[in-house]
């Protein structure tokens, strides 16, 4: 994990850290490689095997409006993350590669981010393409910890959920 430094002055000073490797690296990239490849193949036993026990899985940015814990989508624990993935995989979406995909992996490899473009259509047939970022933590090979930041908008309109104070998004 990061360790918390008193201003980013004092981060950008920084040596660099005894515990970056390749290995480390290569190590945080395979986790976050089982975590997709499990949603991507609709396998919770092994999404199950590649979160710890104690997984939080979150969106920040939700259509509620708020940031504040609570009042966005957050699931905690492994059950939680594999319901919350099990009921996304028989929703009916379809899902393509995603584009303009971008992976940045922290020395140590204890944090993962991807930006990608989804591609997905909706069972309805409407397009749905959201710009996302996702950070990844890692812990001993599995996947603790995932922020999945995307735009609230497009969401809200592609799933067809209200934003705000239930204001319903007809076009985009």
């Amino acid at each position: 994990m990061a360790t918390a430094v008193s201003g980013l002055g004092a981060l950008l000073r920084g040596n660099e850290d005894p515990k970056d490797s390749a290995e480390g690296r290569r190590r945080g990239k395979d986790a976050v490689k089982a975590f997709l490849k499990a949603i991507a193949s609709a396998d919770m036993t092994a999404l199950s095997d590649a979160v710890t026990e104690d997984v939080i899985y979150e969106m920040p940015f939700s259509e509620s409006g708020s940031t504040e814990i609570g009042k966005f989508r957050r699931y905690v624990g492994r059950a939680a993350v594999v319901a919350f993935w099990s009921g996304m995989s028989g929703s009916g979406i379809k899902s393509e590669s995603p584009e303009d995909v971008e992976l940045s992996i922290t020395g140590d490899g204890s944090r993962v981010f991807i930006e990608q473009r989804g591609n997905m259509t909706m069972p309805d047939g409407k397009s749905y393409r959201n710009r996302y970022v996702f950070r990844f933590d890692i812990q001993d090979g599995r996947v603790s910890h995932v922020k999945e930041y995307l735009n609230p908008i497009i969401s809200a309109y592609a799933f067809e959920r209200p934003v705000a104070n239930g204001i319903l998004i007809e076009s985009v």
